[in-house]
């Protein structure tokens, strides 16, 4: 879990903590399409948690010509159903386009040239099965978060966490904000309490 950093708002935070009736729901939601974005890229650009790259895969490609998702072959090996589709669709258990639980054959997976834990690249399951929501903590204190559902292998079994934490495998730990997206969340942050601080301190001014 990664938190913003809001050190060096001392004058800024004081103001914020007097206001009442706070809505956090717009920098709440804000907060949840910068982890959408900043796992999307930074899965594509091959890159973990901390921003660094990963290991390569070794096994995948075994062809000098590697199939290219989005390629008029590859239609069947995307997640989605529709092959005309710019991107996947959340896939998990069920029998799906791609195979049963969107898990592809050993012979197609070594046809892709995708980054690691995503071969299909945008149509993986490692950016289609991210899911986001947020709640409070305690007074005005609130979290956005992100999370990987039913990636499964073809017997149900969740096999996400085993690459996250190197298990029997090298490690690639995707559970986190990168930098640059952290640094998105605190401008967004800093906006966000700069605007409320505003109006509502240009309200009481009014009002008195």
């Amino acid at each position: 879990m990664n938190s913003v950093d809001l050190s060096g708002l001392g004058r800024l935070k004081d103001k914020f903590g007097r206001l009442s009736n706070i809505d956090p729901t717009p920098l709440l939601t804000t907060w949840m399409r910068i982890i959408e974005e900043d796992n999307r890229k930074g899965v594509l650009a091959g890159l973990d948690k901390d921003g660094k790259p990963m290991a390569p895969v070794a096994y995948r490609p075994r062809t000098s010509k590697p199939t290219k998702i989005g390629s008029k072959g590859a239609a069947g090996l995307r997640n989605n159903a529709n092959t005309r589709a710019r991107s996947g669709i959340f896939g998990g258990l069920g029998p799906m386009a791609s195979g049963l639980h969107n898990n592809l054959t050993r012979k197609q997976y070594e046809r892709l040239a995708g980054p690691p834990l995503a071969p299909r690249g945008k149509f993986s399951r490692v950016i289609t099965n991210l899911r986001t929501a947020y709640g409070r903590l305690g007074v005005n204190e609130w979290i956005a978060w992100g999370a990987w559902f039913e990636v499964v292998s073809t017997k149900r079994v969740p096999f996400l966490s085993a690459h996250f934490e190197g298990k029997g495998q090298k490690r690639r730990d995707l559970t986190g904000v990168r930098p640059e997206g952290l640094r998105k969340a605190r401008r967004a942050a800093v906006a966000w309490m700069s605007d409320l601080v505003r109006f509502q301190g240009g309200s009481s001014n009014r009002a008195a």
